[in-house]
């Protein structure tokens, strides 16, 4: 038997190339051992299923198209003078030693800062130094057997399928013949000539070979890498079982005892591939990324006709103007069309220095404008996905390989080992009762017990349960918060905004009424905000329906969160904010100061949001329920009138309150939710084991949060926690029918009531199942 290649596993033909005991097919793989050895990453192979992916030869010039300014723009999501963040698409990425390596590429080479892999999408997004050139970073993972492909990801994805649609014909077609010869032996005819049984026979032993050989070849490849470095997989026992079957019947053939098992080992394979294809189909129908993205609730403001227009990111087109307010984040790529601009790449990079950019360069999606309303070109289309992305990866929590899921895994690897002690426990039993019939018991016993089940619970249950609150108007940051909410004991809610309306129906001025130009630059200054109050200003303005100028810009802008806004207009400085933020003793309302005298002030009727009466009283009996209130005490009476049963409302709370309140929760063992806007609460949001920021008619969202409630929906938050604790019950649900499904199926295979055909039908079942159960369940859940 020939040997195989240490890194990639192929067959290393003739001498090969050594290196100590090593053995490699190639040159090429015989220098990625060596770049992994040398820079420490030994642990590559010591990863599950096949490791090494077989590099090709690249020539030095193959990627110098990347320097192409109109093809480099293309892959670059963002740039400045220190770093370049790309994502690429890289098909070659297979299994967990793919991304251990990806992910630590930067010990190869230290001008790559990062790497994050995607492994379902088989993308990575890498950041690296400038100095490092594009073509540079692409030869190199050509080199270590990751060549990007810079092609139609679709067309590539259909090159894949077209090579498993392949091996599937190959056994079908083996499965087809040999049971058409082997018709006289299901029969029962005894006429049929020794010689022709026998040509039948030699005959299915030779259609089966490109079976083993290539239709059957991921299973076994993929076994033998596992069991080479110490690991176990699903294909394990799936090899044994492939090679205990093959190896009894060709003795059969070889010594004249029959024609063997043929037919049942091509079908076998035939239908073990049928599952797989109809799993593919199955996952990708329910692809949770693409659904995620499509419930992602962020809008702009756009200029059309000079006239501003609130509309979806997924409508903005190539050259439309945007108008991007404080602390709100440019959707897509644009260039800057006012003089300059403060931009705060930290969601993008981790950086907060802000960055200054000059009218007419160019500003990447996701970076957050610090300062007054500034004008921007849309130099792209805008994807709800790209920002969605940016999100997620902004969190400290992998979703991919959470420490929950990878509890689920581990205990996956204990079945399977469980698994071949019960096959090997079946095959001594029968020994002493039928010798005929051990391989096939024992193939049984290690076909039909499957851990996907219990690998496919978690994430297709909270997979679907994060698309169900999606519809609902909860758009969550990933799965693992599903988790966290289920944990929580205390909700903590933001009153302004967040239980009132942000709308304010009920608003007044109190002092000497302003000229239009005044009232016009009060106007323009608000409009700079995102804050609720300053929002309800602005309405409250433009119903004046006054002449005003919108091409004046704000200079010297300044928000001091939770406290006022100011900024030069025209030759007028305005100020808007509470009596602290103008220096006056505490009163209630919203002042404004032009050129530093105080000429007004604001006074804002609160009005609860509908349905929150009910809301309130349902979360009371379940859950410790706080409200915390920047406002003075006006509104207490208001609140205790229509929520009798709260009784922790707190008043004149800052930001830095609101965050001591929560940090304060968390040391008496609480596990706290925080509901409140994406401004100030901020510093509340990321401090709450769960942070939700209300999304009203600017769709604001704060990177700082867990998840976004559209505003309008917060009254079925009630309903949102009951599917989330519910998702909890369909998990234990799922958990059950895999062990129900296991040790029924472990229980007919040990009797010997079980084919090796009906298990591999069976197995792919099992785990389709438990994808139906989790999508019905969760889907008719009220």
């Amino acid at each position: 038997m020939s040997e195989s290649c240490y890194h990639c596993g192929d067959d290393v033909i003739g001498k090969g190339y050594s290196l100590g005991d090593k053995k490699f097919c190639c040159n090429g793989c015989k220098s990625v051992y060596q770049l992994l050895h040398e820079n420490g990453l030994n642990s590559f192979y010591a990863m599950e299923e096949q490791a090494g992916v077989k590099p090709k030869s690249s020539d030095v010039h193959r990627y110098d198209f990347l320097d192409l300014p109109a093809i480099r723009e293309r892959y670059i999501d963002f740039e400045d003078e220190n770093s370049v963040h790309v994502k690429l698409f890289l098909p070659a990425i297979h299994c967990s030693s793919c991304i251990y390596l990806l992910e630590n590429i930067h010990k190869i080479e230290p001008r790559i800062l990062s790497c994050q892999t995607n492994f379902t999408e088989r993308t990575a997004t890498i950041a690296f130094k400038k100095s490092f050139p594009f073509p540079e970073l692409a030869l190199l993972l050509d080199r270590i057997g990751y060549p990007p492909n810079f092609e139609e990801k679709k067309e590539v994805n259909k090159s894949i399928d077209k090579t498993f649609l392949y091996q599937m014909g190959v056994a079908g077609f083996a499965f087809g013949s040999i049971m058409l010869w082997s018709f006289p032996e299901y029969l029962g005819i005894d006429e049929a000539p020794a010689g022709f049984r026998s040509l039948t026979a030699y005959l299915s032993f030779f259609v089966s070979i490109p079976v083993l050989l290539y239709s059957a070849r991921d299973y076994y490849m993929s076994a033998f890498k596992a069991i080479r470095y110490k690991q176990i997989n699903i294909d394990v026992p799936i090899t044994l079982g492939i090679l205990a079957l093959y190896a009894q019947s060709c003795y059969h053939i070889f010594s004249g005892l029959g024609p063997g098992y043929m037919d049942s080992f091509a079908g076998f394979i035939f239908f073990l591939l049928i599952g797989k294809w109809f799993q593919r189909k199955t996952y990708r129908s329910l692809s949770f990324d693409r659904d995620y993205a499509s419930y992602f609730p962020v809008a702009v403001l756009r200029i059309k006709n000079e006239e501003e227009e609130i509309v979806e990111i997924e409508k903005i087109e190539e050259g439309d103007h945007l108008m991007i307010r404080n602390d709100e984040i440019v959707p897509c790529d644009v260039i800057l069309v006012s003089d300059t601009a403060q931009i705060d790449y930290s969601f993008v990079t981790g950086e907060s220095v802000p960055v200054t950019i000059k009218k007419g360069q160019l500003v990447y999606a996701g970076g957050r404008l610090i300062g007054a309303k500034t004008r921007f070109q849309a130099k792209s289309k805008s994807e709800r996905s790209r920002l969605a992305n940016l999100w997620n990866k902004s969190s400290n929590v992998s979703e991919e390989r959470s420490i929950s899921q990878k509890k689920w895994d581990k205990l996956s690897a204990y079945f399977l080992v469980g698994v071949i002690i019960v096959a090997s426990i079946a095959a001594i039993s029968w020994a002493f009762i039928d010798t005929n019939r051990i391989v096939s018991t024992v193939v049984s016993v290690l076909i039909v017990a499957c851990p996907c089940a219990l690998a496919l619970s978690r994430p297709f249950t909270y997979g679907n349960t994060m698309r169900k609150m999606g519809r609902s108007g909860l758009y969550l940051q990933n799965t693992e918060v599903i988790e966290d909410i289920n944990e929580v004991t205390d909700i903590v809610f933001d009153k302004t905004g967040t239980l009132t309306k942000g709308s304010q129906e009920k608003v007044t001025f109190e002092g000497e009424m302003l000229t239009d130009q005044e009232w016009g630059s009060v106007l323009i200054l608000s409009n700079s905000s995102t804050h609720v109050l300053s929002r309800t200003i602005a309405r409250w303005i433009k119903n004046k329906n006054l002449s005003i100028d919108s091409n004046v810009e704000v200079e010297n802008y300044n928000e001091s969160v939770g406290q006022g806004i100011e900024g030069q207009v025209s030759d007028q400085h305005i100020k808007i904010g509470s009596a602290k933020f103008m220096g006056l003793d505490a009163q209630d309302g919203t002042f404004i100061s032009i050129n530093g005298e105080v000429r007004g002030k604001f006074m804002f009727a609160s009005e609860l949001r509908d349905g929150l009466e009910s809301m309130m009283a349902d979360l009371t009996s379940n859950y410790t329920v706080h409200v915390l209130s920047g406002d003075s005490e006006k509104d207490a009476q208001m609140m205790q009138e229509a929520f009798p049963s709260l009784e922790n409302c707190l008043f004149k709370q800052s930001p830095e309150d609101k965050f001591a309140y929560t940090q304060q929760l968390q040391e008496q063992g609480k596990h706290v939710m925080m509901i409140g806007d994406g401004l100030n609460d901020s510093g509340a949001l990321a401090k709450a084991d769960v942070g939700i920021a209300i999304s009203e008619d600017v769709f604001q969202f704060s990177p700082n949060s867990n998840g976004i409630l559209e505003a309008n929906k917060l009254h079925k938050l009630t309903s949102i926690l009951v599917t989330s604790n519910f998702a909890k019950t369909v998990l234990r649900i799922c958990l059950a029918f895999s062990i129900f499904y296991n040790i029924v199926g472990l229980g007919f295979a040990i009797t010997g009531n079980l084919t090796p055909l009906v298990a591999a039908v069976l197995m792919p079942i099992s785990s389709i199942s438990i994808v139906i159960i989790s999508t019905v369940f969760i889907h008719f859940r009220k």
